[in-house]
């Protein structure tokens, strides 16, 4: 697998936070109920507020990009897989901070602590976003996106990165037993049974990392997004699992990243099959220990005996 030198980002200390509480719980049964405790996600907001400059200029442009619900934690690489998969940015290069906002009052204080539901990301100088992407972003993020055709002409707008073309690298039983692997290492979802998650293989079927969040699409970013700080991914022979269904915008979140191949334990849409089609993705779903189905893409699978 091919590397690529990192630059640190400002203040990237890990920070600390929950992702799950203990909450008190009535266990029913036929004739009978417990008091019980039990451990359950949290669900915040997180804003995200992008900043840039034109090249040569002094002033600095400030936007809302986002506000999402999501699982605390892992929040930076969440943030900088959803740049990476909005086409805000191709490398981890050109992210200058991530860091939590401060207001004007909250500055003045050293000893503030600052809100971790609220972050700011600065471009480099001279990367500049498109306005008009933001605000389609905006609009539609929420709602999953656009529709049939308008959604895959926004894709190819985006320029993502040609995915690995190689012939019979990934093989029947590594797939199979990728679910069983990912499910061992869930750790939220033993805590609390409401977790999604994200996981990243290489082309023996060896688990490379996972990440996990009461959202579909954040599991994926935070993944993706810990992945582009580390390594370049895109065009090697790497695979990504999904504990859930497949929508277009898991699909698109893969592209953008340059994965080859996605594998999911749910179904896919239709157009996740369409965009697959499109973008030439391995696209798999209802993977289970004796089988799969393949919806495009066949010729990375190593050929059956």
């Amino acid at each position: 697998m091919k590397t690529m030198s990192i630059k640190p980002l400002l203040n990237t200390k890990p920070i600390k936070t929950p992702s799950t509480t203990e909450v008190k719980k009535f266990r029913y049964y036929a004739n009978d109920r417990t008091l019980e405790h039990d451990q359950v996600l949290i669900e915040q907001p997180l804003q995200i507020r992008l900043l840039w400059q034109v090249e040569n200029s002094e002033i600095t442009h400030s936007q809302i990009f986002s506000i999402t619900m999501r699982t605390p934690g892992d929040d930076r690489a969440l943030i900088t897989g959803l740049m990476q998969s909005e086409g805000i940015i191709e490398h981890y290069q050109q992210l200058e901070s991530i860091l939590p906002e401060l207001d004007e009052q909250e500055s003045k204080h050293s000893n503030r602590v600052a809100d971790q539901n609220q972050w700011e990301v600065k471009l480099n100088s001279g990367v500049v976003p498109d306005i008009k992407s933001l605000e389609r972003f905006q609009v539609t993020y929420s709602s999953c996106g656009l529709c049939g055709t308008t959604s895959l002409k926004s894709l190819e707008l985006k320029n993502p990165p040609r995915l690995n073309q190689s012939k019979h690298w990934l093989s029947f039983d590594a797939i199979c037993s990728m679910p069983s692997l990912m499910r061992e290492t869930q750790t939220q979802f033993v805590q609390t049974g409401g977790s999604h998650a994200a996981a990243l293989f290489d082309q023996q079927g060896r688990l490379i990392d996972i990440k996990e969040d009461i959202g579909r699409h954040n599991a994926l970013d935070k993944l993706l997004g810990a992945s582009l700080a580390l390594r370049d991914i895109s065009g090697t022979k790497v695979s990504v699992l999904v504990s859930g269904r497949i929508s277009f915008e898991i699909v698109q979140k893969t592209v953008m990243a340059g994965v080859a191949v996605l594998i999911a334990v749910g179904a896919p849409s239709e157009l996740a099959i369409s965009a697959a089609k499109r973008f030439d993705l391995t696209l798999i779903g209802f993977t289970k220990k004796t089988g799969f189905n393949l919806y495009h893409g066949d010729w990375r699978l190593v050929p059956l005996t």
